[in-house]
C-alpha cells in the first residue's frame, strides 16, 4: 500500500506487517496485530491514533506487544477505556505513559476536556506521562515529581524514547527523526482554523483582530525555521521546552518578536496582544509544522481556501476570488523585469499570483533549486513588487501572505493609496508615480469620500471631480465627495508609466453604464487606451456578500499627447461559469487526465476563463485526494482568445457570431457612451443591423415616438396588486393577482402595457385587461398606446426576440441591474400598417389557444395516468414501514 509522503512510521508499520487494512469502503478496518485489536478506518480520530501509535513504535522505540489499545481504567464507573497506553512490563500490569486520541480539527474547549480526560485516566492507571493528541496538536504531561493536579509547570517537550529521560525540547535543526517535517494541506488548514479559533477566543477578538495576532505568530515561526544562525542539532526557538511555563514561554516568544520588531519595523508595528495561555496554545498547534518545507502550492492553496472562508461576510470587501486574479495575472502576462503594484492590495491576492507566475517562469528557464531559479524569481518579489493597503492590520495580513510564500512582504505599505502621491512616496521610495509597468487590482466600491472627512485640498488633486456633473469638465467645480473607486481610477492612471503601463482593475458596472458618469468615461478614454472589457456574472462577489455587477477593465495609460485610432480594437467578452456559484460551490467541469490508483492524479478544470491543471496527491489519513498544484494551461478559455486576439489586432469581425468562449472584438469607432461588453454584444448590433437592412424603413419606429409613458401616479399598494412574478415571460399571461403588497406602486388601466425593467424579470410583458384601477411595482414602465398601436401587438412584439436582444444586453446599475427609461424609449421596433397588426396578433392568439388546449389536454391525461397506476397498487403500513404492493 501507498502512503503519502508525510506519514513514513504509518506507511512503515503497513509495509512491516505490524498493522494492515482490510475491507473496502465503509466496511474498510485498520487491524494492530500486536495487540490484536481493530477499528474502523474511517473514523478520524483512528487516523489521529494510528498515526501516533506507529510513531510510537519506530521514532521512540517501544515494542509494539507493550502498547495496548482501549485499556480498561480502573473507576467505579464500568467501561471507561483509556485510548493508547504504553506498559512498562511484559505482562502488561506497569502503565508508563496514557494518550487519549482525537480528530485534527478538535476545539480548543474540547482538547482541554480530552486532556483532563487524559490525566483522569493516566491518575487511575498510575502511569508517569499522558498526553492528548489531536493531528499536528500534542500537549504531554509529566507526573514523576509533580502532583496529581499540576497542570503548567509539569508540560513535557516531548515523548520519552524507549523509558528514557525526556528531552529538553522536541525538534531539532537536521536531526534525523525530530526535525521539522512538511505536511499535507489538510493538516496546514486544520492548522490555521484552530489558531484562528484560539485567537478569537468566542468573540473577545474581532476575526479581523484575530488574524492580525495569528500574522503575528506566523511571522516569528517561519523567520524562526529560516534563522541562518542556528548550528545543526540546535533546538528551534517557536516550541515549548520542557517544564516551560505558558508565562516563560511567552516571554519567549515576544523577546522573538521584539528582535524581529526592530530589525523590520515596517512589518512589525505593535506588541502580541495575546495573554501566555493563549498563546501557548497557538504555539502547540504550529510547532510541528514546517512552513519552510511544506510545498508552496500546498501552502498556498491552504491559506488561500481559508482567507476565501474567512474573508466572507464583513470583510468581502478585501478578498477577490482566486479564480478572477489568476485570470488577470494571465492576461497581462508579468515578467520579472516588470515594476508591479496594488494599490488596494488587501490581503495580497494579485501580488501572490503575479510572484507565482514569475515562479513558473523561473521553473522553465532553470533547474528548481538552481542559484539561478532562485535569483530570477526571488529579486522579481523583493524588489519589483508593491502593495498599498489603507487598513493597517490587513497590510499585516498581506505582508504574512508574502512571506508565507517565501517573501516579497518588502514593498507592502500600511497606507491609504488615494493620500497625496508625495505623502505615498515618503512612506517607501519605490512608490514613485509614472514608474509602474502593471496594476493590478480590485478597488474597493461603494465608499463615499468627503471634504469634511479629508479637508481641503484632498479632493482637489484628483483631475476627475471635474468630470462627475453633466456639464463637464468643470474647472471650477468644488464637489463635497467623491466615490473611491472613480478616485482610484485617477490614482491607477498617476502610477502607471506613460505609453506603456497597463492595468487590469475590477469596476462596478455602474462606471461603465450609468448616465450620470458620462464624463467620467470620458476622462478614461481620453487618458487610457481601452484594451478589453471582461464583464463577469451577477454573482461574482455574491459568496463574499458584495452582490456588485462588475467586470474587469483592461488598460494602457496613453503618452502625453497620444490619442487613439478609431481602427484599434478593442477585445470584449461575457461569462457565465467563472469556476464557482452565488455560494462558493467550484463549477468546474472535471475531467480526468491520469490516475495512478491510491497515489496521484491530474485533472482538468474548465471554466470560461480558462482551464485548470491540477494535480493531486492520495491521503491516506484524509482518506481524500490533497491537491498539490495548479496551473492554467496556455491557450484556454479566454486567456487563450485574448492570446489570439492579440496576435491580429487589426481584424475586424465586429458583426460575425460570437467566437468561442463568449468573446468578440469592437473597433474604438463604435465606442459609444458605453463601455460595458454587454452593450457591445453581437447579438445586440446584429439585431440593430437586421432591422435596419431587413425591414422597410417606413415600418420601423421608436419606440417613444409612436407610445406615452406614464411615469406618475405613484401610489401604495391596493386591490388587485399585481406582482412581476405572476407574469409568464412568454406568453404573458396572468398566472395570479396578490391582494397586498408592500413599497410604493404604480397604477395602471385596462389596454394598458406593463413592461417590467429590472434584470430578473426582463421579457415580462402584460397587457392589462381588468376592468378599474390596479396597481403594480413600481420597477414597471407603464406604457400607453397611440391610435396608430394595437395592444395586443404592442405587448407581443415587446415579448419578442427582437426587442429581449437589444434589452438583455442594455443593463445599467451595479447591485440591481435594470433597463433606464431612455433605453426602453429608444428601442427600435417593427410598426406596420393596422391590418398586418392584427393579423400578426390573431396568430399569436390561435397558437396561444393552441397551447392552453395542448396543456389543459396533457394534465387530463396525466390525470388518468395517475388514476390508473393507484388502481394497480396499493401502500401497505405508514411512514418508512409503508411497502407497496400489487392491488
Amino acid at each position: 500500500m501507498t502512503t503519502a509522503h508525510h506519514q513514513p512510521y504509518l506507511a512503515r508499520a503497513l509495509a512491516d506487517r505490524h498493522a494492515e487494512i482490510v475491507g473496502e469502503g465503509r466496511n474498510e478496518r485498520i487491524h494492530y496485530i500486536a495487540a490484536g485489536h481493530s477499528e474502523r478506518w474511517s473514523d478520524p480520530e483512528e487516523k489521529v491514533r494510528a498515526e501516533l501509535w506507529a510513531e510510537l513504535v519506530y521514532k521512540y522505540e517501544y515494542d509494539p506487544e507493550l502498547i495496548g489499545f482501549e485499556v480498561n481504567v480502573p473507576r467505579r464507573t464500568p467501561n471507561d477505556y483509556a485510548d493508547l497506553v504504553i506498559f512498562s512490563d511484559d505482562a502488561l500490569k506497569m502503565p508508563y505513559f496514557v494518550f487519549e486520541c482525537k480528530r485534527a480539527d478538535l476545539s480548543d474547549a474540547a482538547f482541554n476536556q480530552s486532556i483532563e480526560q487524559a490525566c483522569g485516566n493516566r491518575a487511575s492507571l498510575g502511569a508517569l506521562y499522558c498526553g492528548a493528541v489531536a493531528g499536528s496538536t500534542r500537549r504531554l504531561l509529566r507526573f514523576d515529581k509533580y502532583p496529581p493536579g499540576e497542570r503548567e509547570r509539569n508540560h513535557l517537550a516531548d515523548i520519552p524514547v524507549r523509558y528514557g529521560n525526556p528531552p529538553e525540547w522536541r525538534f531539532y535543526k537536521n536531526v534525523t527523526g525530530q526535525d521539522l517535517a512538511a505536511v499535507s494541506r489538510e493538516e496546514l488548514r486544520a492548522a490555521i482554523r484552530k489558531c484562528h479559533q484560539t485567537l478569537w477566543e468566542g468573540g473577545r477578538r474581532s476575526p479581523i483582530a484575530a488574524f492580525g495576532e495569528f500574522s503575528k505568530l506566523v511571522f516569528i515561526k517561519h523567520l524562526d525555521e529560516k534563522d541562518l544562525d542556528r548550528q545543526q542539532g540546535e533546538p528551534y526557538d517557536f516550541q515549548r521546552r520542557d517544564g516551560e511555563t505558558a508565562d516563560q514561554l511567552a516571554a519567549r516568544v515576544n523577546a522573538l518578536y521584539d528582535k524581529e520588531q526592530q530589525e523590520k519595523p515596517d512589518v512589525f508595528t505593535d506588541r502580541i496582544a495575546v495573554d501566555p495561555p493563549i498563546l501557548a496554545q497557538c504555539v502547540e498547534h504550529l510547532e510541528g509544522i514546517s512552513l519552510d518545507r511544506t510545498e508552496l502550492d500546498t501552502k498556498g492553496v491552504a491559506f488561500e481556501e481559508f482567507m476565501g472562508s474567512f474573508f466572507k461576510g464583513d470583510f468581502g470587501q478585501y478578498f477577490t476570488p482566486r479564480e478572477l486574479i489568476a485570470f488577470c495575472v494571465a492576461v497581462l502576462d508579468p515578467k520579472r523585469t516588470d515594476l508591479v503594484m496594488d494599490p488596494a492590495c488587501g490581503s495580497g491576492g494579485f501580488l501572490l499570483y503575479a510572484l507565482d507566475h514569475v515562479r513558473r517562469k523561473a521553473d522553465e528557464l532553470h533547474p528548481p533549486g538552481s542559484r539561478a531559479h532562485f535569483e530570477y524569481w526571488h529579486n522579481f518579489a523583493q524588489n519589483n513588487l508593491y502593495g498599498l493597503e489603507i487598513n493597517e492590520e490587513l497590510a499585516r495580513v498581506a505582508k504574512m501572505n508574502m512571506i508565507i510564500h517565501d517573501d516579497g512582504h518588502t514593498n507592502v505599505v500600511g497606507h491609504d493609496a488615494l493620500d497625496f502621491p508625495n505623502n505615498i512616496h515618503d512612506k517607501n521610495a519605490g512608490l514613485a508615480t509614472g514608474q509602474f509597468h502593471l496594476v493590478l487590482t480590485n478597488p474597493p466600491f461603494g465608499a463615499t469620500i468627503r471634504r469634511t472627512e479629508k479637508g481641503d485640498g484632498y479632493l482637489e488633486q484628483f483631475e476627475l471631480m471635474r468630470y462627475l456633473g453633466k456639464n463637464y469638465p468643470n474647472p471650477k467645480a468644488k464637489r463635497a465627495s467623491i466615490k473611491t473607486e472613480i478616485a482610484f481610477l485617477e490614482r491607477i492612471h498617476t502610477f502607471l508609466k506613460p505609453g506603456t503601463g497597463k492595468a487590469a482593475v475590477v469596476l462596478p458596472d455602474g462606471i461603465l453604464t450609468n448616465s450620470s458618469l458620462q464624463g467620467v468615461r470620458h476622462w478614461l478614454l481620453n487618458h487610457f487606451q481601452l484594451l478589453a472589457v471582461v464583464s463577469l456574472p451577477q454573482f461574482a462577489f455574491s459568496h463574499y456578500d458584495a452582490g456588485v455587477k462588475a467586470s474587469i477593465v483592461f488598460l494602457r495609460r496613453l503618452a502625453d499627447g497620444e490619442t487613439v485610432s478609431d481602427d484599434d480594437a478593442i477585445f470584449m467578452a461575457l461569462t457565465e461559469n467563472i469556476g464557482y456559484d452565488a455560494t462558493g460551490r467550484k463549477t468546474f467541469e472535471v475531467e480526468l487526465e491520469e490516475e495512478i490508483a491510491g497515489v496521484s492524479k491530474v485533472e482538468r478544470h474548465r471554466c470560461d476563463l480558462f482551464d485548470y491543471r491540477v494535480t493531486c496527491e492520495w491521503v491516506a489519513r484524509e482518506n481524500d485526494w490533497s491537491e498539490r498544484r495548479r496551473e492554467i494551461i496556455p491557450g484556454t478559455g479566454l486567456v487563450g482568445r485574448w492570446e489570439e486576439f492579440n496576435k491580429h489586432p487589426a481584424d475586424s469581425y465586429t458583426n460575425t457570431p460570437i467566437i468561442k468562449s463568449g468573446s468578440f472584438r469592437v473597433q474604438r469607432s463604435q465606442i459609444e457612451e458605453r463601455l460595458n461588453a454587454d452593450y457591445y454584444h453581437p447579438e445586440r448590433t446584429q439585431t440593430l443591423h437586421a432591422l435596419a437592412t431587413q425591414f422597410p424603413k417606413s415600418d420601423l419606429a421608436i419606440l417613444n415616438d409612436v407610445v406615452h409613458f406614464v411615469r406618475d401616479q405613484i401610489v401604495s399598494p391596493g386591490p388587485n396588486y399585481l406582482s412581476l412574478a405572476h407574469i409568464q415571460s412568454h406568453t404573458g399571461e396572468l398566472t395570479d393577482t396578490a391582494d397586498t403588497a408592500s413599497g410604493t406602486c404604480f397604477v395602471y388601466q385596462t389596454d394598458d402595457v406593463l413592461f417590467a425593467r429590472l434584470r430578473p424579470y426582463l421579457n415580462k410583458v402584460y397587457h392589462a385587461k381588468m376592468d378599474g384601477s390596479c396597481s403594480t411595482e413600481f420597477h414597471v414602465l407603464r406604457v400607453k398606446n397611440h391610435k396608430t398601436l394595437l395592444p395586443e401587438y404592442l405587448s407581443a412584439v415587446l415579448r419578442s426576440r427582437i426587442v429581449l436582444a437589444q434589452t438583455v444586453h442594455m443593463m445599467t446599475g451595479n447591485t440591481h441591474p435594470r433597463l433606464a427609461y431612455d433605453d426602453v424609449a429608444n428601442l427600435t421596433v417593427y410598426i406596420p400598417d393596422m391590418e398586418t397588426q392584427k393579423n400578426i396578433a390573431a396568430e399569436i392568439y390561435f397558437h396561444m389557444e393552441n397551447a392552453r388546449r395542448l396543456r389543459a389536454e396533457a394534465e387530463t391525461e396525466a390525470e388518468t395516468a395517475k388514476q390508473y397506476l393507484d388502481q394497480q397498487i396499493k401502500i401497505v403500513g405508514n411512514g418508512q414501514n409503508g411497502i407497496i404492493i400489487p392491488n
